[in-house]
C-alpha cells in the first residue's frame, strides 16, 4: 500500500517534468526562454490542481504552498513577457505584448483565488490550534 503511494507520486512528477520539458523544448527561443516556458508549464499543473481542490473544497496544499503558487504564477508570467520584450527590444513590442493583458488578468484572478484559499487555510489552522 505504501509502495503504491510512492510509485504514484513518482509517476506524477515524472509525467509533469516530461510534459514541462517537452513544452520548453518545443518553444521557439533561446535557452532562457525555453527554461521560462518549462517552469511556467510546471507551475501551471500545480496551479490547476490547487484551483480544482478549491472547487472541490479539499485542502491539498498548505498555506505556504498556496502562497508560493500564487506569487510564482504571477512572476513567471511577468518574466515570460518581460525577458523577450527587452531581449528583442528592436522589434515591434506590440506583437509580443498583445496577449499580456489577458494573461495578467487571468493571473490576477488565480492569485486572488489562491491567496484567499491560503488565508482560509491559515484561519482553519489557527482555529484548530485554539481547540487543542
Amino acid at each position: 500500500m505504501k509502495s503504491d503511494k510512492y510509485l504514484s507520486v513518482i509517476t506524477f512528477y515524472v509525467v509533469i517534468f516530461a510534459l514541462s520539458i517537452a513544452s520548453g523544448y518545443q518553444y521557439i527561443g533561446d535557452f532562457i526562454e525555453k527554461g521560462i516556458n518549462s517552469a511556467g508549464m510546471f507551475i501551471s499543473y500545480f496551479v490547476l490542481i490547487a484551483l480544482f481542490s478549491i472547487y472541490k473544497g479539499v485542502s491539498l496544499f498548505t498555506r505556504k504552498q498556496l502562497l508560493f503558487l500564487a506569487v510564482f504564477s504571477v512572476l513567471i508570467t511577468l518574466v515570460s513577457y518581460l525577458y523577450p520584450y527587452f531581449k528583442y527590444s528592436e522589434q515591434n513590442p506590440s506583437d509580443l505584448m498583445s496577449t499580456f493583458s489577458y494573461d495578467l488578468v487571468i493571473n490576477v484572478i488565480v492569485f486572488t483565488l489562491l491567496f484567499k484559499e491560503a488565508r482560509r487555510e491559515r484561519s482553519q489552522s489557527i482555529s484548530e490550534q485554539k481547540i487543542i
